[in-house]
């Protein structure tokens, strides 16, 4: 409760108190000032100082600051001695006082403001000049925003980010980022503007929440009477944070697995080369399986499995592919607890050359008994083929890609997603029949999709990302077979294009979808491959001769996508996708595919 007139009589409170000075302890409390906004700049900080008053009833409020411990809701700033110091950041937080007789709360709204001058070339006084000149109306000299792409949603702590746009015949930029809490102005000569530490984290945690507009200003030095605006495209960032995680993917043009932390800015690592591929990651990022064209050769593909030691801090062979022991391509892992209750020991799934599933000790490369090649053969026009598997979370569902084309067991046509239960009793390993969760056709602006394939079960079981095409899969050139992401429920009750995420009706060559690690609050997140533009980085004009090859016409790149829960849950099989983010730290110069998310291994 607040009572009025609180503001005008504070002054008397530190000074008169009350008449007979002593207090019941159950008077309401109050925080001043119960609303404060302030404004800092990136590299600033600002205070802001908060009194507790006691309300007695039919009296002056008492200054009961001294008996009361500040405290803030999040991390939006520092509480010293009563005062709150707020360095370089931007939001809305509650100021929380906690008294020996209750608590009272105010309300704090940052605004973050900053003003970035990048690149050796670009004139110091930019600013003013952008501030002096009129705005013209020359389409042609009108710049476009290519990146971020406009209703795109990224994860808080994305580590980077770096805008780019059309330079339309001019040479001085002005970006202007923008957010309910956030006001930032960057100037530069190129037709780019990298965000990195330290200021883009701190730009995305004040836009975290909403939106962040970006707008671009531009003129040619020679003419700085006149500038040129374009469009504003607005980038959601989500409060969710990405959980510390790893991603594996296969850059082909190099023939390497390679390793990139998410959220780091180090340059990824290379794994394993040897023209190591179709890899996968058991869920606590400690066993590796992969497939080997021995000796070059691809039609000698075996299947092999690392194990990360953490005690030397790298990968070991636990099963080399070289040894030619088990002919197969893709691989999956049961997760540690179902069946064995720690990570000493492991299951792992394999698309046999037969074109049928069949578990393996990863450890030893023995054959594992059970009933699992019989019956991932079945379903109509058995016996079909059964290929890329994933295990669930829980342990307790396999998915996987049936078609009625026996023996296929790398490419594949007219597949359909199917899903398996799982049960270990009495060291017997058991597979019930399949379920079949998405059969074609699915008709799209683009044709009949009628070949699924590639399904991954999310972490909480509850949905099914996968690739749809209206083709064999591996299509020369890839984009003709129109590959592109789709999601269902676990339980088949209905099936969606993710027509936002895929960049609507036209064909990017969208393949090998994985979902992040741990929990999140308001999205799902995936990666996937494309080869669709990165702004003026990657396009079919500039990119590296390394990448054309096996159908591809640019290099592929690795992109994340957010998928809406609450979409999910309010509208069952409408499009519940943003426009992704491109990946940052992996190189454009190589053609990156098979991205598998899963945890950071520990190193002792």
């Amino acid at each position: 409760m607040r009572l009025p007139g609180v503001f005008a009589v504070l002054t008397c409170v530190i000074a008169c108190g009350r008449a007979d000075g002593s207090l019941d302890g159950d008077e309401p409390l109050a925080l001043m000032p119960a609303d404060a906004r302030l404004t800092v700049d990136l590299a600033g900080s600002v205070t802001q100082a908060y009194t507790v008053a006691a309300l007695v009833e039919g009296g002056a409020p008492v200054d009961v600051t001294d008996q009361c411990t500040l405290s803030l809701d999040g991390a939006l700033g520092v509480v010293s001695d009563h005062v709150v110091t707020v360095t370089g950041r931007g939001g809305e937080t509650t100021v929380r006082a906690t008294c020996a007789t209750g608590v009272a709360t105010a309300h704090l709204v940052v605004d973050l403001t900053g003003r970035l001058v990048i690149g050796a070339t670009t004139p110091a006084d930019a600013p003013d000049r952008f501030a002096g000149a009129s705005v013209g109306a020359d389409p042609a000299r009108t710049p476009r925003v290519e990146y971020p792409l406009d209703t795109a949603i990224t994860p808080v702590n994305l580590p980077t980010l770096e805008a780019q746009w059309t330079a339309a015949g001019n040479d001085l930029f002005h970006l202007r980022l923008t957010a309910a809490h956030a006001a930032i102005d960057v100037y530069t000569s190129g037709p780019e503007a990298p965000l990195a530490q330290p200021e883009w984290p701190v730009i995305a945690a004040a836009a975290a929440g909403g939106d962040l507009t970006f707008t671009v200003e531009a003129m040619a030095q020679a003419a700085p009477g006149t500038k040129h605006v374009s469009a504003p495209v607005r980038l959601t960032v989500a409060k969710d944070a990405i959980d510390r995680s790893a991603v594996y993917y296969w850059a082909s043009s190099q023939g390497a697995i390679m390793s990139q932390a998410f959220g780091s800015t180090a340059a990824p690592t290379s794994v394993r080369g040897q023209c190591t591929s179709c890899h996968a990651l058991s869920r606590t990022g400690t066993r590796l399986g992969y497939s080997r064209c021995v000796n070059n050769d691809c039609a000698q593909l075996f299947v092999g499995f690392l194990r990360f030691d953490a005690g030397a801090g790298g990968w070991v062979d636990a099963v080399d592919a070289n040894t030619s022991g088990i002919r197969g391509s893709y691989t999956t892992f049961a997760p540690v607890g179902n069946p064995y209750p720690t990570d000493d020991q492991a299951l792992a799934m394999v698309t046999t050359n037969a074109g049928s599933l069949a578990l393996y000790d990863p450890d030893t490369g023995a054959a594992v008994p059970s009933n699992l090649t019989e019956v991932a053969a079945h379903g109509p026009g058995a016996p079909r083929a059964a290929l890329m598997a994933d295990w669930s979370a829980d342990g307790a569902t396999v998915v996987y890609a049936s078609t009625p084309h026996p023996g296929q067991w790398i490419d594949l046509g007219d597949g359909a997603i199917a899903k398996l239960r799982y049960s270990h009793a009495g060291g017997v390993h058991s597979f019930s029949e399949p379920e079949f969760i998405v059969r074609g056709p699915l008709q799209l602006p683009g044709g009949a999709y009628t070949n699924f394939f590639f399904p991954s079960l999310s972490g909480d079981g509850a949905v099914v990302v996968f690739n749809g095409a209206r083709a064999p899969w591996r299509s020369n050139p890839a984009r003709a077979a129109g590959q592109r992401l789709f999601l269902a429920d676990a339980d088949g009750r209905w099936a969606t294009d993710l027509a936002a995420l895929n960049g609507g009706a036209g064909d990017a060559d969208i393949t090998w979808p994985r979902w992040a690690p741990g929990a999140s609050d308001d999205y799902y997140w995936v990666a996937f491959s494309s080869e669709r533009d990165y702004g003026h980085r990657v396009t079919a004009t500039n990119t590296s001769p390394s990448c054309v090859g096996n159908g591809v016409t640019q290099c592929k790149q690795i992109w994340i996508g957010a998928i809406r829960k609450s979409t999910i849950a309010a509208n069952p099989g409408a499009d519940p996708s943003a426009p992704p983010m491109w990946l940052p730290g992996q190189s454009p110069a190589a053609n990156n595919i098979s991205p598998y998310w899963t945890a950071e291994p520990r190193v002792d």
